[in-house]
């Protein structure tokens, strides 16, 4: 009976030692893990990374020491060495969980390199054709117009052998199929969204065989400052994809943000989306802003830089989804409308005049509202830059940190830009050490409508809106003043 005593007291130590070993371990693996991600999110000065890494690791040492080591101290020592310990763990771990995630965000919208556009063949539904194969060797149509047209014939002509007829219009591309000169034809998965909206008989009388990407690379050649002191504009488009972030769609959102990080102060140009102009390397007739998203986010950008004769320095752009998820992210938002309407897009949400608070829905609605305004697009361009105003504001708010994983995780997927992984970070630790409140203005663009052929969609007249030069050299003048 003594025997079994003795062998129950002896295990008493070895638990004693081992307890002690893994909360040690767990605490060492947590704090190593946090500061290599922290180094790897470079937002912290080296002497603020060096004391962290300090920190941590002294209190690991000592923990170690003490609760492993040292014969002499005392119960109630080791147990709060221990506590500490555990603590210490649940710090590191979740501080590890927030940064990995920053980490991973940043990572995601930086390291796209190209967009895609998505294609459809389409037949006429009384015809014989079911297949892609079924069309080998027969005469399929193009839109002529289209500036990645080799790219969409060389990539078909990896599937079939075709004979193509090139059309300089959308018109008598769609004639061409119902007049039996072509068996099929090919269209952007934007142009079929406008013929849809605007043609229903050519909806009930085709239908779509296959579809395939085109791959549209972007500039690599972004033109870059260092960000952290130097002013430098972004364009922000919004893009109507109902597909995903990286296809090409029309451009509903056209924002020049110029960005003064020492004076704090940011610029937000909005382009009304109809406004007719010049898309970039082409010659002819002109077209709405919002086609040139059609032809990918670097048509958009060159086509303002010709209008306004600026160098925009970089891209980001944003899915409609966006606005949606980070609203929510942030417990929704507070707007000033100057107008009691109800939204077009959403009947639900009913603005009276004056500031409200609007959940994610209704600040999506208020955003893409233009029928309830005289100057129609004008005003939409003005809410849209209320509404990132009003997420700015709550972004420089620390207590919103507390939401920072959700809203990190509410907007995966909806954003990519040409600014690299560092030029972000540098100008997120430049704002952590400085802590400035931002002031933001807004002016917009303006003209007069009109209905006119385009570029895109050929003699067929749309709304589209002449530019008011007057309000263009202000907006010249007003940029000069924040890049200097």
């Amino acid at each position: 009976m003594s025997k079994n005593v003795a062998k129950k007291g002896e295990k008493a130590p070895k638990i004693n030692k081992i307890i002690p070993i893994i909360l040690c371990a767990i605490q060492f693996i947590t704090s190593a893990a946090l500061v290599t991600a922290l180094k790897r999110l470079n937002l912290l000065q080296l002497w603020q990374l060096f004391l962290v890494t300090f920190i941590l690791f002294s209190l690991s040492a000592l923990n170690i020491y003490k609760l492993i080591f040292s014969k002499h101290a005392r119960r109630w020592v080791k147990i709060t060495l221990a506590i500490i310990s555990i603590l210490l763990t649940i710090i590191a771990a979740f501080g590890y969980k927030y940064v990995r995630q920053t980490v991973d965000f940043i990572e995601g919208i930086t390291g796209v390199q190209h967009e895609t556009q998505t294609y459809k063949v389409l037949v006429l539904k009384s015809s014989r054709y079911s297949t892609i194969e079924q069309l080998n060797q027969q005469h399929i149509g193009f839109l002529s117009s289209n500036p990645n047209l080799d790219n969409t014939k060389k990539s078909l002509s990896g599937k079939i052998s075709y004979k193509d007829t090139n059309y300089d219009e959308l018109g008598t591309l769609v004639a061409g199929i119902s007049d039996f000169k072509v068996s099929a034809i090919v269209l952007a998965d934007s142009y079929l969204e406008f013929l849809e909206e605007n043609n229903q008989d050519f909806a009930e009388k085709t239908k779509v065989i296959y579809e395939f990407e085109v791959r549209i690379d972007k500039e690599k050649d972004a033109k870059h400052v260092n960000v952290a002191t130097d002013p430098f504009i972004i364009y922000i488009s919004g893009s109507d994809s109902r597909i995903g972030i990286n296809d090409t769609a029309r451009s509903d959102v056209n924002i020049l943000a110029v960005i003064n990080p020492k004076k704090a102060k940011i610029l937000l140009v909005s382009i009304p989306r109809d406004y007719y102009v010049q898309l970039h390397g082409t010659t002819g007739l002109k077209d709405k802003l919002t086609h040139a998203g059609m032809y990918g986010t670097e048509m958009s950008k060159n086509t303002i830089s010709d209008l306004l004769s600026i160098d925009i320095n970089y891209t980001l752009k944003v899915g409609f989804s966006t606005v949606i998820n980070v609203v929510d992210a942030v417990g929704g938002i507070d707007i000033d409308s100057d107008h009691e309407f109800t939204a077009w897009t959403n009947k639900s949400c009913h603005f009276t005049k004056g500031i409200q608070h609007v959940d994610s829905s209704c600040a999506l609605a208020f955003s893409r509202e233009r029928y309830a305004y005289e100057s129609g697009d004008r005003h939409r361009g003005e809410n849209q830059q209320q509404v990132i105003t009003k997420l700015v504001e709550k972004f420089s708010n620390p207590h919103y940190l507390i939401n920072y994983p959700r809203i990190i995780s509410s907007v995966e997927g909806s954003f990519e830009t040409n600014l690299n992984y560092d030029e972000i970070t540098d100008f997120a630790r430049y704002q952590l050490s400085e802590l400035k409140s931002w002031q933001v203005e807004s002016i917009s663009l303006d003209g007069n409508g009109a209905m006119l052929p385009t570029y895109s969609m050929g003699r067929q007249k749309l709304y589209v809106m002449l530019p008011n030069q007057a309000t263009i050299d202000a907006a010249k003048a007003k940029i000069t003043d924040y890049l200097n």
